[in-house]
Order: C-alpha cells, then sequence, then structure tokens
C-alpha cells in the first residue's frame, strides 16, 4: 500500500509541477509583445491582423509582402493578399492599375 501511495503522490506532484510551468509560460513572454503575437511552436498561425498605418519600415512592408505570397511570383492575388500582416487599405485601393492584383509597388505606395 505504501508504494501505491507513493506512487499517487508522485504522480500529483508532477502535475502539479507541470501546471506551474505552463502557467510561467505567459507571463515570461508578456514582457515581449512581439512575442505574444507568435504562435506557440509547432502550431499554425492564423492570418495577422492588420497593423496600423503609418507605423512600417520599408522592411516590414516587404516582409509582409513576401510572406503573403505564397506561390513566390512577385504579385499578390487577392486570396493572397488576405494573408498580409500590413493592410492599410482594401485590396481594390491598393490596385492602383484595377487588374486585380497587386504589385510590389502598388502595395509599397499604400502603405505609406
Amino acid at each position: 500500500m505504501r508504494h501505491a501511495d507513493a506512487l499517487r503522490a508522485l504522480a500529483v506532484a508532477a502535475a502539479l509541477a507541470a501546471a506551474g510551468a505552463q502557467a510561467q509560460v505567459p507571463a515570461q513572454r508578456s514582457a515581449d509583445p512581439a512575442a505574444a503575437l507568435m504562435p506557440p511552436a509547432g502550431t499554425v498561425a492564423a492570418a495577422p491582423a492588420p497593423a496600423l498605418p503609418g507605423r512600417w519600415t520599408p522592411a516590414q512592408v516587404e516582409q509582409s509582402f513576401l510572406q503573403a505570397d505564397a506561390n513566390a511570383d512577385s504579385q499578390l492575388t487577392r486570396a493572397e493578399a488576405q494573408r498580409l500582416a500590413i493592410l492599410p487599405r482594401s485590396f481594390e485601393d491598393l490596385d492602383a492599375n484595377k487588374d486585380g492584383i497587386l504589385s510590389p509597388g502598388e502595395y509599397q505606395s499604400g502603405a505609406r
């Protein structure tokens, strides 16, 4: 009987330790606001929420375009544009020549 009681106590202690470790992860991440936006490792991220206008560097704008360009053809379809991390205006407003495709130039000028 003592062996079974010791195993139960060990299992309870392990469960509490695991719960405590999980509770500490958000506290550690809260110091870095950007880390709070990152999904846990091994998960699929949902499309990011659009950022606020006027707060992007050219590198951020370029990175947003490259990440959304699923087939790497240097242009964004309407479906790909839904993946943009930075969406300063609607797809129709960004598509200056109204061809149904966003070029890097159209996107960059719309993000300024």
